[in-house]
């Protein structure tokens, strides 16, 4: 049987940090046969604003735990630091 599915798509977490109820992780892990589930820690992208201490450890152990998550699907997150257009 022929499958519409594209091989390989990247499923980009950027605040909604779950994959339960999340309608882009969701749409990916439908259109693609492989999602990669990449977050980018944009510091440009913090605006005026960088997070505090809390927003940072909230933010350290919500990854923690969509990275576990995706390994009990068999999957990992990938984590990238810098510029967003410019990560590879």
């Amino acid at each position: 049987m022929h499958s519409d599915r594209s091989q390989t798509t990247i499923a980009w977490f950027r605040q909604d940090l779950r994959i339960d109820d999340n309608p882009a992780f969701i749409a990916a892990a439908r259109r693609a046969a492989n999602v990669i589930p990449l977050y980018i820690q944009d510091p440009d992208g913090e605006g005026d604003w960088p997070p505090g201490a809390a927003s940072r450890w909230w933010l350290h152990q919500s990854l923690l735990s969509l990275d576990r998550e995706l390994r009990g699907h068999g999957s990992r997150l990938i984590i990238r630091q810098g510029p967003s257009v410019q990560v590879q």
